[in-house]
């Protein structure tokens, strides 16, 4: 029963730590819009790292994971692992992960670099010019927040012995989907709503008041996704 009440409150914890990311992310963008006059350029930015943060770490802890991938086809994925130790402080990699976390490293930068590229060029001016000490801070603080994520979920306890790399890179993919949904279901929404109230009262002169309007209503429904709203499937799977 003690095994039981531990492993019930474990998932409780994992499933509540879910919550911290979008959380994390959407308080430092109103603190920055609310007191350092953050623009769109500042706010997309902020989001696009922090979606390439999660995509990068998960899909590289996959490597550590040592259980086979169930409904994949192959022979690799049948035998035994070959772990292989590269620094003593991480767990050993397994050499049948590293074509698959490639493939996805590379499919989520691909999907990801061009929206740095298109925002480059609206702002004209380079990446590193945007980032203001405010900005490196929440940047800072998300890098942190999610490494300690990846640590509780993989690497405590030697939680990568009992995962499957496929559990990793689901949850690496998990904001490119969401970007597709936040994008479909808010944003363009949301972007009716002001366009019309434009039309109704006039121009609205406060860039704040407009980019609350974004940051709020998206924020609550990244936090909404995080509770099994979004399932997210590899190419294998049916």
């Amino acid at each position: 029963m003690g095994d039981g009440i531990a492993e019930t409150a474990s998932s409780k914890r994992s499933a509540l730590e879910e919550y911290y990311a979008p959380i994390i992310t959407h308080v430092f963008l109103i603190v920055g819009i609310l007191f350092f006059n953050w623009s769109v350029v500042e706010v997309v930015l902020l989001y696009l790292i922090e979606v390439a943060v999660i995509h990068v770490l998960f899909v590289i802890v996959a490597l550590f994971a040592a259980q086979p991938i169930d409904g994949h086809d192959g022979d690799k994925w049948a035998d035994e692992p070959v772990p292989i130790t590269l620094v003593s402080v991480l767990p050993p990699i397994y050499s049948r992960n590293i074509t698959l976390v490639g493939k996805y490293l590379i499919f989520g930068l691909m999907y990801i670099l061009p929206f740095f590229y298109a925002l480059v060029q609206v702002a004209e001016r380079s990446l590193s010019s945007l980032v203001s000490p405010a900005l490196g801070v929440a940047v800072l603080a998300i890098v942190i927040s999610q490494l300690a994520r990846v640590w509780q979920q993989f690497i405590t306890d030697q939680a990568y012995q009992n995962r499957s790399p496929a559990e990793a890179i689901r949850v690496g993919l998990r904001p490119l989907n969401e970007l597709v949904v936040l994008v479909l279901f808010v944003f363009v929404p949301v972007t009716f709503i002001v366009v019309g109230a434009a039309f109704v009262v006039g121009d609205i002169e406060s860039q704040t008041l407009v980019l609350l309007a974004y940051v709020i209503p998206i924020g609550v429904a990244r936090v909404w996704l995080q509770n099994d709203n979004l399932s997210v499937r590899l190419q294998y799977e049916k």
